[in-house]
C-alpha cells in the first residue's frame, strides 16, 4: 500500500483522471450524469440522515455471511465483465483486491478461463448470467459457473430487452425475454443458490421467491436498463417488506460511500454492490486500489455504526434514518 491512503473521494478522482488520459470517455459514476433515475437515486440518498448516539459507544462489527460464505463488509463488487478498454488481467487484480478487503465478486459477461483466474485467487465469486437469446448458453453458462466453484450464479433480469446505452437499444440480437417457466428450468441446471439481479418490483420479487430463488438484487443497472425505472433505493423498502424474511435482498446502482451502505442496510438490504466505482478504483491503483476502496467505505461504515450506537449490521435500522423534506 502507498504510504498515504488515497480517500474515497480522492480514488474516485484519480480513477477518473487516470481514465480520461487513456481515452475512455464513457460515463463513470459516481458524480456523473446517468439519467433521471441515477440523480433521483443520489438525491433520496442525500435527503437521509440518522440519528446520532454517543453515550455508551459500542464496539462495532460488519462481518456477515452470504450464500455460505463468511465476509468482513457487506460492501460487495457487483457483476463485473471484461470492457474492451480493460487490460487482461484487470479481472484478476479486481479478484484479488476484493478478496484482500474480504469481501465478495460477482463476473458478468466473460469465459471460463476469466472465471477460474478469478476463483484461483480465493475470492468467493458469483457468475452473473445474462438472459441469452439461445437458452442452452444460459445452461452451459449457469453449470459452468458450478463446476468452476462459484458460491452462487444469477441471472441479470433487466437485460432482457437489450442494453441501453445512452438513446441507444444495442444487443436486441443476444438477449431476450423469458418467462417464469423457462427461468425454472435454468434453476434446475444447478444446486447452486440462485439471484436474480434487477428486482425493481414487488409483484417480480414475489416471482422471484416463487422460483426457489435465495436471492433478489434491487438494481437498475445504472443507465444499462430502462431510463425511468424506479431509482433502487426507493423500490428497497417495499420490497424488503415484501420478501425480506424469505430471500436475502441485495441492492446496487448508485452507491458511493460506506454511510450510503448504511442507509441501505437501515431499509432491509443485506449487502450495497459497487460496480463502476471498482473499475474507478482499479483505474486510480490497481488491485490495492480495489481493496482500499472496500476497506474505506467499510471504515466509514464502521463509524457510522458506532456513532448511531450499532454494534452489528442487524441493529441498523429504520428507526435511526431521519428524512429531510425535500
Amino acid at each position: 500500500m502507498s504510504e498515504k491512503l488515497l480517500t474515497i473521494s480522492q480514488l474516485y478522482a484519480k480513477g477518473r483522471e487516470t481514465l480520461s488520459k487513456r481515452g475512455v470517455t464513457r460515463w463513470f459514476p459516481p458524480d456523473s450524469n446517468m439519467g433521471a433515475a441515477a440523480e433521483a437515486n443520489r438525491k433520496y440518498l442525500d435527503s437521509l440522515f440518522y440519528e446520532t448516539k454517543f453515550l455508551d459507544p459500542v464496539d462495532v462489527d460488519t462481518s456477515l455471511t452470504i450464500f455460505g460464505v463468511e465476509l468482513k463488509t457487506p460492501a460487495f463488487c457487483s457483476p463485473i465483465s471484461q470492457l474492451d478498454w480493460m487490460e487482461k488481467t484487470d479481472i484478476f487484480d479486481i479478484a484479488q483486491g476484493i478478496k484482500n478487503a474480504g469481501s465478495l465478486l460477482m463476473l458478468g459477461i466473460g469465459g471460463s478461463k476469466e472465471l477460474q483466474d478469478a476463483i484461483d485467487t480465493g475470492v468467493p465469486v458469483v457468475k452473473m448470467v445474462k438472459p441469452y437469446r439461445r437458452t442452452e448458453l444460459i445452461y452451459e453458462k449457469v453449470r459452468d459457473a458450478e463446476s468452476h466453484g462459484c458460491v452462487a450464479v444469477g441471472m441479470d433480469i433487466d437485460h432482457f430487452h437489450g442494453l441501453l446505452v445512452g438513446d441507444e437499444i444495442q444487443r436486441t440480437e443476444l438477449f431476450a425475454p423469458q418467462q417464469t417457466s423457462e427461468l425454472r428450468q435454468v434453476f434446475s441446471q444447478t444446486k447452486l443458490p440462485f439471484i436474480i439481479k434487477g428486482v425493481l418490483s414487488i409483484s417480480d420479487a414475489q416471482k422471484a421467491v416463487d422460483l426457489g430463488a435465495s436471492a433478489v438484487v434491487v438494481s437498475n443497472h445504472g443507465p444499462g436498463s430502462f431510463s425511468f425505472s424506479v431509482p433502487s433505493m426507493i423500490a428497497l423498502p417495499r420490497i424488503t417488506d415484501s420478501v425480506g424474511k424469505q430471500v436475502t435482498v441485495l441492492i446496487d446502482s448508485g452507491f458511493k460511500t460506506g454511510n450510503d451502505v448504511f442507509k441501505a442496510l437501515a431499509f432491509g438490504a443485506k449487502g450495497v454492490g459497487f460496480a463502476s466505482s471498482i473499475l474507478l478504483a482499479l483505474a486510480a491503483q490497481g488491485s490495492e486500489g480495489v481493496e482500499l476502496l472496500i476497506n474505506q467505505i467499510t471504515a466509514e461504515l464502521q463509524r457510522t455504526m458506532a456513532g448511531t450506537g450499532c454494534p452489528n449490521l442487524s441493529a441498523i435500522n429504520r428507526e435511526i434514518i431521519v428524512h429531510y423534506p425535500t
